[in-house]
């Protein structure tokens, strides 16, 4: 309720400010306050990118006072939330954002979130780097969030109380997926019992038997502690994570152009950084959480469950505009 009457309070401020005239820091050498960050807890690597951006930020802009003000633990709303108040130009400027979320103003965005699209880490950082994924960049632009970057790059895998040797443990399992319409077909495919939830109220539902399973990355595993109510970590390695740093088009319009330079220089070589530390990261935090925690690491050949996914996932790139954008990554050696 407290971060729904702060969202609330900061959007009806702006809007008293643009309707009555006043100035809303876009003249250069104005005060400007930049407010952002993700949902996720303090000392996540989501958190640590933000932290990165607002270093370099506040080193590159040399045209006049800045304050960034950095949320983490849903203070700000859940993503979609933070999606919507950038949309709008108030409340939050910056956050990392997931992309099915954003499927729900952008029904093209949700393919770099699919399953087995990405063969590996390399190949995801090459798609990257080869601007492959610019179309979704501009889309993002046209719905009211400009992508500063990519980051991630955790290896997804199921995080579950029960074990699983094959896809025939499957259908015992209930699985938590992402709001996506792709995620629940995907997985649903292979014969989990695909259910969406928000990704806050997961632990909950596992500690008590509403789900088994979800899945995540490790520093999703590490940060939100499902080990302590989920030890099975059932290595699918099905998805490289991708998470944008996103910035509200409209507030970044508004801005004088050498913030806007800054931003985007500082934008970008934070999404690098970040998925530096999360690919890094990954294996580190499953021999620590084996050792102190008990995890549970289970080897699991994941060739059939590819193959019962990946027909869905063309099918659905096909649904939603996303083909040239699938075949473009999947032709990325």
């Amino acid at each position: 309720m407290k971060r729904i009457f702060a969202a609330l309070l900061i959007t009806g401020c702006l809007a008293l400010a643009l309707a009555s005239g006043a100035p809303t820091a876009s003249a250069a050498n104005e005060p400007v306050t930049l407010v952002g960050g993700t949902m996720l807890p303090e000392g996540h690597v989501y958190w640590q990118a933000c932290v990165k951006f607002k270093e370099l930020l506040e080193k590159y802009y040399t045209g006049g006072p800045l304050t960034v003000e950095l949320h983490h633990s849903s203070v700000l709303g859940t993503e979609k939330d933070s999606i919507e108040y950038m949309i709008q130009g108030t409340a939050v400027d910056f956050y990392i954002i997931s992309p099915a979320w954003f499927a729900t103003w952008n029904k093209v965005m949700p393919i770099i979130d699919a399953p087995f699209l990405f063969k590996s880490t390399a190949h995801w950082e090459k798609c990257i780097e080869s601007g492959v994924l610019k179309p979704l960049d501009d889309d993002a632009i046209k719905t009211g969030v400009r992508f500063l970057g990519h980051g991630g790059g955790g290896v997804r895998s199921i995080i579950s109380n029960k074990p699983a040797k094959s896809i025939a443990d499957f259908p015992g399992i209930r699985m938590r997926v992402q709001g996506s319409p792709l995620h629940q077909r995907a997985f649903a495919a292979t014969g989990l019992v695909a259910t969406p939830m928000d990704y806050m109220e997961v632990y909950n539902a596992i500690k008590t038997g509403v789900l088994d399973a979800l899945e995540n990355e490790p520093a999703g595993l590490e940060g939100m502690k499902f080990y302590e109510v989920a030890p099975y970590y059932i290595l699918t390695n099905h998805q490289i994570t991708t998470r944008q740093l996103g910035f509200s088009e409209p507030r970044f319009q508004s801005l004088p152009k050498d913030l806007q330079e800054a931003i985007l220089k500082a934008g970008r070589e934070a999404s690098a950084h970040h998925r530096k530390i999360e690919v890094a990261d990954s294996e580190r935090i499953i021999r620590e959480l084996t050792e102190k925690h008990g995890l549970k690491p289970l080897a699991f050949d994941n060739t059939e469950m590819r193959r019962l996914a990946s027909p869905v996932i063309e099918e659905f790139a096909k649904e939603i505009g996303a083909l040239e954008i699938y075949r473009a990554i999947e032709a990325v050696n």
